[in-house]
């Protein structure tokens, strides 16, 4: 009975010392082989610019970006992020020089910024990006960063222009606040008007209801340009321009010169002037700003060293909505790559930065994603203004349009003219930037 196991015992030791060498071999070459695909990954330097994200954990705004870095870093060794802040005084036209001397960074912000797009500075990510991917984000953030099919950036949140109310002195004035943050043009000139007021007789302190600044490349004029149903561009084609287009500027004159209820700091474009007069001198009662200063301001608040605040809407005037203009998303681009292993670790460091939208809601950022709801209150409302913000016109001569509004409405307030000729000026001026 034994013999039969014996041989079979046997058997099975020769089997044994015949496939080992073989069992071996091939585990050692996909051990190598899992090992080559490893170092396949890209390593090297990933250049990165963005703009700070103050919150109220980080009020220098640069720690978000930094832990972002150090744990990408962790995750993927042989990766360097060398990143450069930008300032936002400077930092969108530091892109744009960049771009044209060839010295623009491996990643930028972008938003839905139709110059990097029009200009074939950046690198579509459709190839990574499958339609279960897309349908994580609200209705209309895609296709803000998107043109001709393609994707041309990861969104990390959105925002719009909003009007930020010192609450103390509306108080003091007695005048009540708009209710739900929403108002009509004459309620509105009317309390900026009892905002405005002299103090003092021989050294007078001055007091304004408005601060709206024209620097170049804002947006803060829009909500009134558009506020009697006007419309930017129609079907491809600049239409700025008619009745509607001269009511708009008509009221922004009236706002500066008929009711005089704009700090005049407005005029020279100073933006941290202006928010120094908002929050610090306050003798700004309503600061027009980009939504997600709120953050900024919450920062402030925690620290006791900010009055209470509220955020409203522009005025609602003939079309009867608050409508406005703003580039809408931030988002992340990735400039144009031939190396095909560093184009995939770039686009997987857009996507791990903007992961994690509660985070985004504490940068003062609506969140892109349909799984995230905005629980604050006055988040709430500035997610109701994205719903009335139109994003800018995908039309790469846009930036030199909007900077042309705004001078020549700067130079229509300093020199007493009438919004038509205002009006007709732009149209002829732009004229050369349509085709």
């Amino acid at each position: 009975m034994r013999k039969p196991f014996t041989i079979l015992l046997y058997l099975l030791v020769i089997f044994f010392l015949i496939y080992w060498p073989y069992y071996m071999n091939l585990y050692e070459k996909e051990q190598i082989q899992e090992k080559n695909q490893v170092e396949e990954e890209f390593r090297g330097i990933i250049t990165f610019w963005d703009f700070p994200h103050p919150s109220i954990k980080d009020p220098g705004g640069l720690e978000f970006i930094k832990k972002k870095i150090e744990l990408f870093q962790y995750k993927y060794p042989g990766v360097v992020i060398d990143f450069e802040p930008l300032s936002y005084k400077d930092g969108y036209e530091k892109l744009i020089n960049s771009s044209k001397d060839g010295s623009l960074p491996d990643i930028l912000p972008v938003g839905a910024d139709f110059y990097f797009i029009s200009k074939d500075y950046l690198s579509p990510i459709n190839k990574y990006v499958n339609e279960e991917f897309k349908k994580q984000y609200k209705e209309g953030v895609i296709d803000a960063i998107s043109y001709k099919g393609n994707i041309y950036g990861m969104p990390l949140g959105m925002y719009t222009n909003v009007l930020f109310l010192n609450v103390d002195i509306f108080a003091e004035k007695e005048i009540q606040l708009p209710e739900n943050g929403e108002w009509n043009y004459e309620e509105f000139v009317d309390s900026m008007t009892k905002l405005t007021y002299t103090e003092g007789k021989k050294d007078k302190k001055y007091f304004y209801g408005l601060g709206l600044s024209l620097a170049p490349d804002s947006y803060n004029l829009w909500g009134f340009l558009l506020l009697d149903g006007a419309r930017t561009f129609d079907k491809e084609k600049y239409s700025f321009f008619g009745p509607q287009a001269v009511s708009g500027v008509q009221k922004v004159l009236d706002l500066f010169n008929k009711y005089k209820v704009v700090n005049p700091l407005s005029l020279e474009g100073d933006r941290e002037k202006l928010w120094q007069d908002f929050i610090t001198t306050k003798n700004t009662a309503v600061l027009i700003e980009e939504s997600y200063k709120i953050a900024q301001l919450k920062n402030l608040q925690s620290k006791g060293k900010l009055f209470e605040f509220d955020v409203a809407m522009y005025p609602e005037g003939e079309s009867g909505i608050p409508l406005t203009l703003s580039p809408k998303i931030y988002a992340y681009g990735i400039k144009k790559e031939k190396d095909e292993k560093k184009l995939k670790m770039e686009y997987k460091f857009i996507k791990f930065l903007t992961e994690g939208q509660q985070k985004v809601i504490e940068l003062g950022y609506v969140p892109v994603k349909k799984d995230k709801v905005t629980e604050d209150d006055k988040m709430k409302r500035i997610e109701l203004a994205t719903n009335y913000t139109n994003i800018i016109p995908q039309f790469g001569g846009w930036r030199k349009i909007n900077n042309t509004v705004i001078t020549k409405i700067k130079e229509g307030i300093e020199n007493n003219k009438n919004a038509f000729d205002i009006t007709e000026e732009i149209k002829n001026s732009v004229s050369q930037f349509v085709h």
